[in-house]
């Protein structure tokens, strides 16, 4: 990991009425093979959680002022310690309606990477274990729990600085108490949550209208390609870019200009956003149709249909044709076995 910065405060408050109190750091850590450990883990399981918003900060600086300190920050006016400090003075402050107890810690992480610097945020609590020691003796100890954080946030920070981007925010808010989730939501100074969902669906329509203008071959090459690029920026927290994805299409298909999707999308649908974040769901469900019941698990390519798979909405039937033969044969020993 390209590690730059790495420092951890505390905020607690251990009985209900009273106040948060704070305990920060007085210096960054000094970086080492435990602190990247421990960051690797904090950005592994980031990528991982569900419960993920997509945003960038609010305008209202006089109420959301963490923008401003980290712009101070970006720009060597404000220490990245005193950034932190800041930083957590705004949380203790937006955390005065909330009634939850908390103790905690927000570990802040900035690290330059190759597609552009990154601030991560994470508010881990600790958990405790039981162990042996040396003398077989059973105790119990703390631990950092890297992976049961429910708060988090990632600031792309060239995105935002160029100005380029509305989605430079990630917010993570996942099953934790509500009260803490909005102050920590204003304390990012996060806004303009998007609806991905919505811009996935139009997004794969025109990938269907630009599939049915090629061959049968193309069009299926074409939308397996959209997928992989789709799922790989979505691991890694980046946005779809239409440019960059019609680039990536005229590499697999060669009888493609480089703008030709892009092109299309721009004359079919002009209003489609150039760059959005993808639901992991719907893009998967693209190319494979799936569902269960209690007794029943099916999943399948979705260009079966009409060929191997025939379904009848009024009988409410499927019809298979071509299985697979590790489940033909499963079926014909069931049969001789049943009789």
């Amino acid at each position: 990991m390209a590690l730059t910065s790495i420092v951890a405060h505390r905020i607690y408050r251990h009985s209900p009425g009273g106040a948060f109190e704070l305990q920060l750091r007085n210096d960054v850590f000094a970086l080492n093979g435990k602190l990247e450990e421990l960051a690797y883990e904090l950005k592994t399981q980031f990528i991982r959680k569900g419960g993920k918003s997509y945003g960038r900060f609010s305008d209202e600086l006089g109420e959301f002022p963490l923008p401003a300190w980290l712009r101070d920050c970006r720009d060597e006016r404000l220490s990245f310690l005193s950034f932190s400090h800041k930083a957590m003075q705004q949380f203790q402050q937006a955390l005065e309606k909330a009634e939850s107890l908390l103790d905690a810690y927000i570990v802040f992480v900035e690290e330059k990477l190759e597609v552009g610097d990154t601030l991560s945020l994470y508010l881990v609590e600790h958990q405790s274990g039981l162990y042996l020691d040396g003398d077989l003796v059973l105790d119990d100890s703390l631990f950092l729990d890297t992976t049961g954080f429910n708060l988090a946030a990632k600031i792309q920070l060239n995105d935002w600085l160029s100005g380029d981007s509305t989605t430079y925010v990630t917010l993570m808010r996942a099953r934790s108490d509500k009260d803490i989730a909005e102050a920590f939501t204003h304390f990012i100074a996060f806004t303009d949550k998007q609806d991905i969902k919505q811009e996935t669906a139009e997004f794969l329509k025109v990938v269907d209208d630009f599939s049915n203008t090629l061959d049968e071959t193309t069009a299926k090459i074409t939308r397996t390609k959209v997928v992989d690029y789709c799922l790989e920026q979505n691991k890694a927290g980046k946005a779809v870019t239409i440019a960059d994805l019609s680039s990536t299409l005229a590499e697999e298909v060669k009888s493609y200009e480089p703008e030709r999707f892009v092109r299309y999308v721009e004359s079919t649908k002009p209003d489609i956003k150039p760059e959005f974040i993808p639901h992991a769901g719907q893009i998967r469900s693209y190319v494979r149709i799936s569902g269960r019941n209690d007794s029943l698990s099916m999943s399948f390519a979705s260009d079966c249909l009409g060929r191997e798979i025939e379904y009848d909405p009024e009988q409410d039937t499927l019809t298979i044709r071509n299985l697979p033969p590790a489940l033909k044969a499963r079926l014909i020993k069931h049969l001789k076995e049943s009789h």
